[in-house]
């Protein structure tokens, strides 16, 4: 498969100032070492603040990145979510049946992770909202925050045996001489 060239534009949103800039060279230094790819060039842009929003900075970089295969272009789009993407080489690709499985499959697995994070953090947040209504109608806040523990009973023995840690061992005979 064809190499590809691309420019993605990272943004990057936070606080305190100081920590913005390097977070976001530190942050496109881990997109060069990934495998089969590698910076072309960088330009981290200045610091601004947000306007309206107290003590909140923002800033962006253009990357040019050259990728080996097409599912690394993705899997850095994936995994990096740039603010925007332009791939400038090559002009066309082809690409064959094997190719095209290869890529649909990591599009899928990428989407079912993301569909399984989802589905727990709606599970998680049923819980939560659970609990806020048992608190609002003056439910006990040590049942929520510390929950008594469930007692974990052993199953009984079905053979009839002793437990395996009272289980008496046979004595050896001891020869006399």
């Amino acid at each position: 498969m064809t190499a590809l060239t691309a420019k993605f534009i990272i943004e990057i949103m936070g606080r305190p100032v100081e920590h913005l800039e390097k977070s976001l060279s530190e942050l496109i230094d881990k997109m060069g070492s990934e495998k089969g790819t590698s910076i072309l060039h960088k330009e981290i842009h200045k610091t601004k603040k947000v306007e309206k929003v107290d003590n909140l900075w923002t800033t962006f970089a253009d990357v040019e990145m050259k990728f080996e295969t097409l599912p690394l272009l993705f899997n850095a789009i994936m995994t990096y979510l740039p603010a925007h993407i332009e791939v400038y080489e090559p002009e066309s690709l082809k690409l064959n049946i094997f190719e095209i499985n290869e890529f649909a499959n990591f599009v899928v697995g990428r989407l079912h992770n993301y569909d399984a994070l989802a589905k727990r953090m709606m599970s998680e947040q049923e819980i939560l909202i659970s609990k806020l209504e048992y608190l609002r109608k003056g439910g006990d806040p040590k049942l929520v925050f510390n929950p008594p523990q469930q007692e974990i009973k052993q199953e009984p023995n079905l053979k009839g045996e002793k437990d395996k840690k009272t289980r008496k061992k046979p004595k050896k005979k001891s020869k006399k001489k």
